[in-house]
């Protein structure tokens, strides 16, 4: 029940026992909806988007998967019903994209699978040596424009000698940036003599976002990868795996994360609306760490998956979560979630047995 002033009922009996209502928890913000389409021709000429509202956009984009187009979507978007057409005729029965759980989306030709998380086996594996930077103006005009680099760079331009793009593609100009050793990001300026793309300096971190981009001229957040778990919002689902020894693990990275943990409620249940669990629960931090080898040995299956190790200062709470429902979360840099999915319970024998 919502009253006058916008407030829900639990609002205004906060507000009326003088405390302040619930602020509002963080949500990925999305700005563009990416729809990815893969045909086993590799043919993506005349291949288009149209959303049931009637919306369409073209499958501008390229990338190792296939070809991707992209919407704005409106405020308060939640499922997009959208069908991809080639030449006119339907290439697969018409699909949902949840704006509210992902922002990008993966399809084939004539199938209904629609996958909520980048297919880390479609990509090749990241090449940390450069930076990969494609950039698209609507209006096509490319006459001049160059990127300006600093940071992170391991030949930095002058001003009016910028790096070139390397080659153009259905999408645009394409920049590629060597980098020094170890370097974590890339400041840059996308530029046409004095004139820039914007008006601020920009810094692609590569721990977020991973070395390859694509942005639309004039927006500074990337078009892909947008924002995104290793798995979708999905808490029926469990695509994470705990495997003993404080180690938990699921396949990808995901797009934006800055953190990953453990949920966990010691009372009621946890579920997700709006794009937000209804409940923070417990935490139990998740810290990166590599598979040992007995843990490899004994679970060959998954030495190729993302690793994490609880945080030592949340591991007296470890059997605490395990005798509750556990969900892994991923979130950005400000709290929103990102991918939340169930785990599944491959052993649960104590730190150091086993190994």
């Amino acid at each position: 029940v919502v009253d006058g002033a916008g407030r829900t009922a639990s609002d205004t009996a906060a507000t009326t026992a003088g405390q302040p209502p619930a602020p509002e928890k963080p949500t990925a913000k999305r700005h563009h909806a990416v729809v990815h389409h893969r045909r086993a021709d590799g043919d993506y000429d005349g291949l288009l988007l149209r959303t049931a509202d009637g919306t369409t956009a073209r499958f501008a984009g390229r990338d190792a998967y296939g070809a991707f187009a992209w919407i704005t979507p409106g405020p308060g978007a939640g499922a997009i019903r959208f069908t991809v057409e080639k030449d006119g005729v339907p290439d697969g029965p018409e699909r949902v994209l949840d704006v509210a759980v992902s922002g990008e989306v993966w399809t084939e030709q004539n199938s209904t699978t629609v996958l909520k998380a980048r297919p880390e086996s479609a990509y090749p594996p990241r090449d940390g040596t450069k930076a990969v930077l494609h950039y698209h103006r609507p209006d096509g005009d490319y006459e001049g424009w160059g990127l300006h680099t600093w940071t992170g760079s391991a030949d930095p331009p002058e001003w009016n000698d910028p790096v070139l793009p390397v080659r153009e593609d259905p999408f645009g100009l394409v920049f590629e940036v060597p980098l020094n050793d170890g370097a974590a990001s890339l400041s840059y300026i996308l530029h046409k003599g004095q004139e820039k793309d914007i008006p601020d300096d920009e810094a692609l971190d590569f721990s977020l976002y991973g070395h390859e981009v694509w942005r639309v001229a004039g927006d500074p957040t990337y078009l892909t990868p947008s924002p995104g778990g290793a798995f979708g919002l999905d808490l029926r689902a469990a695509e994470a795996t705990w495997i003993g020894d404080d180690t938990v693990v699921w396949t990808g990275e995901g797009s934006g994360v800055a953190s990953q943990q453990l949920v966990y409620a010691t009372e009621g249940d946890l579920t997700i609306e709006n794009g937000a669990l209804t409940d923070e629960g417990q935490w139990l931090r998740l810290v990166p760490t590599e598979l040992t080898e007995a843990q490899r040995s004994r679970y060959p299956q998954y030495a190729q998956a993302s690793a994490f190790r609880v945080d030592p200062r949340d591991r007296d709470r470890v059997g605490q979560a395990l005798r509750a429902r556990l969900i892994a979360t991923q979130r950005a840099d400000n709290g929103a979630l990102l991918g939340a999915t169930g785990v599944r319970m491959e052993d649960t024998r104590p730190e150091g047995t086993g190994k």
